[in-house]
């Protein structure tokens, strides 16, 4: 009778309870194969936790798209690892749980949101510079079916999270390193050391910081407690110096949180566990009302976090609700934000009192995020991930009461925080090792009536047919991407118009990952290097021809991005200023330009850049009228806006109507000067009131006004004004 069939003979006689004996007998039981496979899945999901580390300069984002990659190789070297050992050994096999239940159900809605949503390439393939889209989903998807069933003991998962809190430590020490003004380790100007900025920074370490708390009370050791501890410090140090706001508050409510919950299922008296559990019941009801009050303007809570945040944050919130109540059910899809915003631009955004930020592809917020890109029935379904989560690990708090109270405030700190920022493949990964960590705890407490032991049927042949399909896809989601990311930033900085043209079309013909930006990347990169050069080409027959490549290439490639995607604005408002450039070389460009520029219009019809790309292209085309038109309904959509003033008042004075120039820019004038009075600190009320005077012949006033624009602020502002606000060149014509 040989080793195992005695093994297993002696755990049946005894009848001992799985939990106690099976382990050991799974060790002892397992052959070679499966220690490779086994030693594969560790390795492949360790080496994912050195992502926030990768930081590359070959790459077109070098903060989002190596790590991004990164993950998805580790996760299918793991998952098709885990793919071999469950077609040849039946033990690793997924077991039912509520965690895995509520996964499975989850991706199923994001892939009918994908397949119904408004782009499904977009939201399958995301872009590089986000890399969150149903690919991703589906590789992290892998990795939680590899990690919470085959890391199969308390101490494996103990030693993966001290791997993360350990790279987490390095991370805190460069950026509070950085935050300290060492040169070496400033890697971003937004605070965010290796991730690249501060939120992403923070959420990432929030994850680390209570992962150190839960191995803190699971650890006897004294040395290994401080280590830890150190850990946990480091970590909240550097979120805090990092400006990570939300991370900051997530933190610190999320420590609360563990001490509540001990005191309410851990402490010897009865009277202070009742007290403590009427506290946390409380303490639950006024986060909730805050976080429902936090999307309804105009109440303490929403204008404190308008005052705190960006001020276009809630006009942007606004935006993604019209954006949901249109697709209510499965939403947009993964994605396709980019496709609502300009649907339902608000021209408030171009001003100072609404933040100045005009171009956004993400809510800022999970709640609305994950409405717009998946309905209602998606953000139900991510709520029951959470809840499945936290239910699996509730009722495991007696065996496993610090993994209980760790996790759980874990995952209420990473949803608060996730109210006022979104998720990045390194935030994404963590999160899907502690929902994979809830499932092995909700797999432990179901074996423990199971006393079989299963045996391993080998069939080598999976192994090979397996290998082939893990290649395939392997090339196809991250070697292809990755030559695409190198082509798009050898294609931008070539030097030659030529090899620039051959690099940006080995980029889009290798995969089509992040096609849509990238479209738009070569288009705003190579016309604005056309513009700047366009003395040197205009009378050059060569480097003429070699424009004419170029933009006939990028308008190629911006009209099919408007096939693969009709809602594309941001293809269809740089098609038509590409055409406008086209012009300097082909007349009869100009019409596509104006067909382009209506279009941009109806898509975006509040946005004032549709007008500003239609009103040049009527203009050049003579329509001095229609030119005009469409200025002024720019200028209509947003009075305070003064871009769209300086454009019409541009139209006017080419159209030759002197009257309409004089009219509008008196207008544009008082409206500056008025905004100077009101917000004094704003820089280009003050340039644009000099260019106003300036453009009438009030260079008296004009001087006055950047006069008193340095005066102001001496420090940063003198350059601005240098060649007019000098008092001895001042002139006697004044305005009327």
């Amino acid at each position: 009778m040989g080793k195992k069939s005695r093994l297993k003979k002696q755990i049946k006689a005894e009848g001992a309870p799985r939990s106690l004996s099976v382990k050991p007998a799974r060790a002892a039981l397992k052959s070679n194969w499966e220690k490779l496979f086994l030693w594969l899945i560790y390795l492949s999901s360790s080496l994912a936790l050195f992502s926030p580390l990768i930081l590359s300069g070959r790459f077109y984002f070098p903060f989002v798209g190596p790590k991004g990659l990164l993950i998805m190789a580790c996760c299918e070297v793991a998952f098709f690892s885990w793919l071999i050992l469950i077609l040849t050994t039946r033990k690793y096999r997924p077991r039912l749980n509520a965690v895995l239940a509520a996964f499975v159900l989850f991706i199923v809605i994001l892939i009918a949101s994908t397949v119904f949503g408004a782009d499904p390439s977009r939201s399958f393939w995301s872009k590089f510079e986000r890399m969150t889209g149903l690919l991703m989903w589906l590789h992290l998807f892998g990795l939680f079916l590899a990690l919470s069933n085959a890391l199969d003991s308390l101490k494996a998962w103990k030693r993966f999270f001290g791997l993360s809190v350990a790279v987490g430590a390095i991370i805190s020490l460069m950026a509070l390193a950085e935050q300290a003004g060492v040169q070496a380790f400033d890697f971003s100007h937004r605070s965010g050391s290796t991730l690249g900025n501060s939120s992403f920074l923070g959420v990432y370490l929030l994850f680390n910081a209570f992962f150190a708390v839960y191995l803190f009370f699971s650890n006897r050791g004294a040395w290994q407690k401080a280590v830890l501890a150190s850990s946990v410090i480091l970590a909240l140090l550097a979120i805090y110096f990092s400006h990570a706001r939300a991370a900051s508050w997530a933190s610190i409510g999320g420590l609360i949180l563990i001490v509540a919950l001990f005191f309410s299922f851990r402490a010897s008296q009865k009277k202070v566990r009742l007290a403590s559990r009427a506290v946390l019941i409380i303490g639950c009801l006024v986060v909730l009302a805050a976080v429902v009050m936090l999307f309804i303007p105009g109440n303490p809570v929403s204008d404190k976090f308008t005052e705190i945040a960006t001020k276009s944050r809630m006009v942007n919130w606004a935006i993604a609700w019209k954006g949901f109540f249109e697709r209510p059910f499965f939403g947009w899809g993964l994605e396709n934000y980019y496709l609502v915003f300009p649907k339902y631009f608000n021209p408030c955004l171009f001003t100072p009192e609404c933040g100045g930020e005009i171009w956004f592809d993400r809510t800022h917020n999970i709640v609305l995020d994950t409405l717009v890109a998946n309905g209602i029935v998606g953000f139900l379904a991510y709520l029951g991930l959470l809840g499945a989560l936290i239910l699996t690990l509730y009722k495991s708090r007696k065996k496993y009461f610090w993994a209980f109270a760790a996790i759980v405030s874990l995952a209420v700190a990473y949803f608060i925080q996730n109210l006022s920022v979104f998720d990045m493949p390194v935030s994404l990964l963590l999160f899907i090792i502690i929902l994979a960590f809830g499932s092995f705890i909700s797999g432990q407490r179901e074996q423990a009536d199971n006393q079989s032991v299963i045996t391993s049927v080998k069939r080598k042949y999976t192994a090979v047919i397996t290998a082939v399909v893990f290649l395939l896809v392997f090339s196809y989601s991250v070697i292809q991407p990755t030559r695409t990311d190198n082509f798009t930033l050898r294609a931008v900085q070539a030097q030659d118009l030529s090899q620039r043209l051959e690099y940006a079309q080995k980029a889009l013909k290798v995969s089509s990952s992040g096609r849509y930006q990238i479209r738009d990347f070569f288009t705003e990169q190579f016309s604005m290097d056309i513009q700047r050069n366009l003395k040197d080409i205009t009378g050059n027959q060569g480097a003429e021809q070699r424009a004419r490549d170029l933009l006939d290439f990028l308008t190629g490639q911006l009209e099919k991005s408007i096939q693969e995607s009709p809602m594309d604005y941001s293809a269809t408002l740089r098609l038509a200023q590409t055409y406008n450039i086209y012009a300097y070389f082909d007349a009869s460009k100009i019409a596509l330009a104006e067909g382009y520029g209506q279009e941009a219009v109806a898509l975006s019809p509040a946005n004032p850049q549709s007008y500003w790309v239609l009103a040049q292209a009527q203009l050049y085309l003579g329509k001095f009228e229609e030119a005009l038109v469409s200025a002024k309904k720019a200028v209509a959509l947003e009075p305070k806006w003064f871009g769209s003033w300086a454009i019409a008042i541009q139209v006017a004075q080419r159209s030759g109507n002197e009257e309409e120039f004089k009219q509008m820019s008196q207008q544009a004038l008082d409206l500056a000067l008025a905004a100077i009075n009101n917000n004094p600190d704003n820089l280009s009320y003050y340039q644009y009131a000099v260019q106003f005077a300036s453009g009438l012949g009030y260079e008296q006033q004009a001087k006055e006004i950047a006069q008193k624009a340095v005066l102001h602020n001496p420090d940063e502002w003198q350059n601005e004004f240098s060649d007019i606000s000098n008092p001895a060149t001042t002139s006697n014509q004044t305005a009327p």
